[in-house]
């Protein structure tokens, strides 16, 4: 993801601005260890992105790409997901019941999904074959 470690590393600096003044103001070492905390980990999520991959820290839109990019109409799966999810919420709060029915609405929806995936990438490489076979020699 290109230039996705700069908003971690902004927050962070900010988190550190906020630590410095709570700090001053409270001196309470609790809430200057949970931003400290807080600011250490969220600079170690933009340290790894930047280690995983080096356009992490490059600002501009990325380089152009050839490859076909498959987009989705619509996907029963995603929805199924969130429903659940949000299933799963309310039985935590409400019923047992609720929890039961969201995992397994969760468990099928999540296997749609699979397959939603694979014949996404099977379209995707049928449409790469099919270019290959119509592009002349060069």
């Amino acid at each position: 993801m290109r230039g996705g470690a700069i908003p971690l590393l902004a927050w962070a600096t900010l988190l550190v601005i906020l630590m410095a003044a709570n700090w001053i103001w409270t001196g309470d070492s609790v809430q200057v260890g949970s931003f400290a905390l807080a600011a250490g980990l969220v600079y170690a999520l933009a340290a790894w992105l930047v280690a995983w991959d080096r356009q992490a820290l490059k600002t501009g839109p990325p380089p152009p790409d050839d490859e076909p990019e498959a987009v989705s109409e619509a996907s029963l799966a995603a929805v199924l997901v969130g429903l659940s999810i949000a299933c799963i919420g309310f039985g935590l709060v409400w019923a047992g019941f609720l929890i039961y029915f969201g995992a397994g609405v969760l468990a099928l929806a999540l296997g749609r999904l699979v397959l939603e995936l694979r014949a996404e990438l099977a379209a995707r490489d049928a449409l790469k074959s099919n270019d290959a076979m119509q592009e002349p020699p060069r």
